[in-house]
């Protein structure tokens, strides 16, 4: 009988790495263009959060997102995207690449709506961990470096 509890325990660790795979994730980062050699600074870098929906049953995920850039947060350019997320879970190492839609500069006089597409690695067990990416913006004409938590 106390085999049981084992087995128990060890089937919970082998189903880990997949239960973790499913459900929402919380996304907060900040980014800045890869372009610009200055000194990486909180006036010029964007704000970035995201909500990411693991798929139970496809190899992808759906996440939403949001960027501010500067550090105005009430007058600064907001952009949205949704984006489609194609992660290569290798226990707590997740490589992904990314391709999204959506609104750059949204609500404002220059609104104007692309795509985006990139790749990024994610590090750390269940929703918990940190992440890097980077992701070309067309309708900007940027490629932009993002660093940041899951949660």
């Amino acid at each position: 009988m106390r085999t049981r509890p084992l087995l128990l325990a060890l089937a919970v660790l082998a189903a880990a790495p997949t239960a973790h795979a499913q459900g929402l994730s919380l996304w907060l980062g900040a980014g800045r263009p890869v372009s610009d050699s200055g000194a990486l600074k909180f006036k010029t870098s964007d704000v970035y959060a995201a909500a990411q929906f693991d798929l139970p049953v496809f190899p992808m995920a759906l996440r939403v997102e949001g960027m501010v850039a500067g550090s105005n947060l009430r007058s600064a350019p907001r952009s949205y995207f949704a984006s489609a997320v194609f992660p290569v879970r290798l226990g707590i190492m997740t490589p992904y690449g990314i391709a999204g839609y959506g609104a750059y500069s949204y609500g404002k006089v220059q609104e104007t709506r692309g795509y985006n597409y990139g790749g990024g690695v994610r590090l750390g067990m269940g929703r918990t961990g940190f992440f890097a990416e980077m992701r070309r913006h067309e309708k900007l004409n940027k490629t932009q470096g993002t660093i940041g938590m899951t949660f």
